[in-house]
């Protein structure tokens, strides 16, 4: 095993990071838990988004932690792959207990592991994750890369918008977004994580067909601010259950910003699809020093 490769970089299933990404960097993917009626399933694993939508028909998934012993099982692998160090990029503890059920896990796992709450979730936590391993790959040491984890995180912004909030309002997970908002008036809220990791809204708009403009319009302003010019950055487009708009999305990104060297394009796993339902349509920028 190369040096730098001796450094495990950690997610978790939410994180939504593409199979070819967590494939060409080696990422280790820690899988949620979905708990549906007829038992307990792994993210990712041997239930996927298509899945959940199905059975949202009929029944209301919730998901879970990882258990103790998938966690266990996940430090085992690493240490039997030849890493000796790691870092944990876990989704926002504002919506999940994921990343303090990590933190105890990592105690006792013989190894120095840097646990980091992310303050965003699916692709912004994946594209961190991402940009990590980029780093290490590249020769940064371990110490350089957690220090530069809170800037990363901060420098990350994710929206999405999503066809209903039932969902989110089921499963608890509604943060400070008005649940019944517009549900009379086709109103389409931008949902977004605040600075403490919780869901907000930043922007809503009317209808659906409204929404990919308004995603474009949030990335643009952020691109333009003055304290980014210059920067690299990166960008992420996702959907769930809607690939055609989340292509078509791809494209004005990619015609807005001819110069970004980086675009991701995801899909929304069963974890996250379990609280959102399908037709989630998202948008993320990451700034780069």
């Amino acid at each position: 095993m190369e040096e730098n490769r001796k450094i495990a970089i950690i997610t978790d299933s939410c994180a939504d990071v593409p199979g070819e990404l967590v494939e060409q960097y080696g990422i280790y993917v820690l899988p949620l838990r979905i708990n549906c009626q007829d038992g307990s399933y792994r993210d990712g694993v041997d239930i996927f988004a298509a899945d959940v939508y199905e059975r949202l028909k009929t029944e209301l998934p919730k998901t879970s932690t990882p258990t103790g012993e998938d966690i266990e099982e996940m430090f085992r692998k690493i240490k039997e792959d030849g890493c000796e160090k790691a870092i944990a990029l876990m989704m926002s503890g504002g919506i999940s207990g994921t990343v303090n059920h990590v933190r105890i896990g990592a105690e006792d796992c013989g190894m120095p592991v840097c646990v980091i709450d992310t303050m965003t979730s699916s692709i912004g936590t994946g594209v961190i994750a991402v940009q990590a391993a980029r780093w290490r790959d590249e020769g940064m040491s371990y110490e350089e890369i957690c220090d530069r984890m809170p800037k990363l995180c901060k420098d990350t912004i994710v929206f999405f918008s999503i066809d209903t909030l039932e969902y989110l309002q089921k499963g608890g997970r509604i943060g400070k977004i008005a649940a019944m908002m517009g549900t009379a008036l086709n109103i389409k809220p931008i949902i977004a994580f605040d600075e403490d990791g919780e869901l907000y809204t930043p922007a809503k708009v009317r209808g659906h067909k409204l929404v990919a403009k308004k995603l474009l319009s949030l990335v643009k302003d952020l691109v333009d601010l003055p304290e980014h010019a210059g920067k690299n950055y990166t960008l992420m487009v996702a959907d769930g259950g809607i690939p055609e708009e989340r292509d078509a999305l791809e494209q004005k990104m990619r015609e807005m910003f001819p110069d970004c060297k980086n675009l991701i394009c995801a899909r929304i796993g069963a974890g996250l699809s379990t609280y959102v339902g399908p037709g989630l349509l998202g948008a993320a920028v990451q700034f780069l020093d």
